[in-house]
């Protein structure tokens, strides 16, 4: 559990992915938490009939009912990103689990072995599942920044089924490399991703989960940074959702640094038993984009 770790300084400098994501669409939730029906707070007032401004009461028109010609704020387009940039990921790990992962058990011939399956997918339905219901929550959230803290807040828990993914994610590339050079597997992954019209192979689609999970704490630190007042109850939930994520990214990065110490270490020592030397280097055992801490 994360809340065992020691907690980091609030910003500290985790290298982080650029996001491969494009345009998706996902089913909204149509219910509203409990927590986020009637939240007000001390920046941007949601309500039913608009957010209401700190000083003057004057309403200001959620996304989707914005007057023609008026631009959003920057602190509403940073909600906008998160909430919309979470539509297009679950689109991709839903692309995941049902174009390839589906298709691998549905088949009536086995066309990997389980170990296989599990070493190239790892938690993925897992990651799917807490991402399909965290969209529903923020889109529940009218666009408030403060409720959308509130949703990272409330679910800190359960984002450490993203250590179990990451630790994997060497043994998955390892695993679709094996496949690549299968010439039955290979021709199967290539007509999947033929059948979703994708420009980016499989590889792009699974490194996608350890990219956003260290994207979290940027976007919600792009909140804090123009909330318009930095003290009250509103700014500490804020905060504290940066301090989850942060957590959650900082605890990666270790694991990873650790991860790639001991590999290193065996390659000097010989190499891993059953590999040839220095095939289970850096490129096979590093996440990419991730950068060296």
């Amino acid at each position: 559990s994360f809340g065992l770790l020691p907690r980091p300084a609030l910003n500290p400098m985790l290298n982080t992915g650029h996001t491969m994501e494009g345009p998706g669409e996902e089913p909204a939730g149509d219910r509203a938490e409990p927590w986020a029906r009637g939240l007000r707070n001390s920046n941007n007032n949601a309500s039913p009939g608009g957010w209401l401004g700190p000083r003057g009461g004057h309403p200001f028109t959620p996304f989707g009912a914005r007057s023609p010609g008026t631009e959003p704020s920057y602190l509403e387009r940073v909600v906008l990103e998160i909430v919309e940039s979470e539509r297009t990921y679950v689109r991709d790990l839903r692309s995941i689990v049902e174009g390839y992962l589906g298709k691998i058990i549905d088949a009536e011939e086995p066309l990997l072995q389980p170990e296989q399956v599990s070493a190239l997918f790892g938690n993925i339905e897992d990651i799917y599942e807490l991402s399909s219901n965290l969209l529903q929550t923020l889109d529940s959230c009218d666009n408030d920044p403060v409720a959308v803290a509130v949703c990272f807040v409330t679910r800190s828990q359960e984002f450490d089924i993203y250590t179990q993914y990451c630790n994997n994610y060497p043994n998955s590339v390892a695993a679709l490399t094996e496949c690549m050079r299968n010439k039955q597997q290979a021709k199967f992954f290539r007509e999947c991703q033929e059948q979703m019209r994708h420009a980016l192979p499989l590889g792009a689609y699974l490194l996608k989960p350890v990219q956003r999970i260290l994207k979290y704490h940027l976007l919600l630190q792009e909140i804090a940074k123009h909330f318009e007042h930095k003290s009250g109850d509103d700014y500490e939930v804020v905060v504290e959702a940066i301090d989850t994520m942060t957590c959650v990214a900082w605890y990666i990065n270790d694991m990873k640094r650790k991860h790639e110490h001991a590999i290193r270490q065996q390659v000097r020592d010989g190499g891993i038993p059953g590999s040839p030397r220095g095939t289970l280097a850096a490129g096979r055992l590093t996440c990419p984009s991730l950068g060296a801490l």
